[in-house]
């Protein structure tokens, strides 16, 4: 087998590596995207049992009602922070993986410019065998 096929068997292989880590930093990205969502959904939902509070600023509220506001909007707040940590994260783990595609990448271009050096070098060669090959022709007649 030629150097350039071997060359280009592990360009091939790095590519596959590349778009492997492209599908993972697109699954930390989805991930990410889906936290904040979520994160997003339960604020409002905190926000609309707050509304009435603040523009009533509690007036028309029993003490036994507030305190069961505030216990609500407590594991409300408790839910929002423990989805900020995850949120925070998986955006960790995607940054990790957009620096192992970004390496990926860099590996594959690398490797797919080596494998067409060789291809080349071995195309010139060839080509002066083959001239060689011409010009020694007349010599042997």
């Amino acid at each position: 087998m030629k150097k350039s096929n071997r060359l280009q068997r592990i360009a091939d292989l790095s590519e596959t590596a590349e778009q492997l880590a492209a599908q993972a930093l697109a699954r930390a990205s989805e991930e990410v995207e889906r936290l904040e969502r979520q994160l997003r959904d339960l604020e409002s939902y905190r926000d609309e049992y707050l509304r009435p509070l603040r523009e009533t600023g509690g007036d028309g509220l029993g003490a036994y009602q507030a305190q069961k506001l505030r216990l609500f909007v407590g594991k409300i707040e408790e839910a929002l922070a423990l989805l900020r940590k995850k949120r925070d994260l998986a955006e960790k783990q995607r940054d990790h993986e957009r620096h192992l595609w970004m390496e990926q990448k860099r590996r594959a271009l690398m490797t797919n410019k080596v494998a067409e050096r060789a291809r080349v070098e071995e195309e010139a060669m060839a080509e002066r065998a083959l001239q060689r090959e011409i010009d020694d022709r007349p010599r042997r007649v």
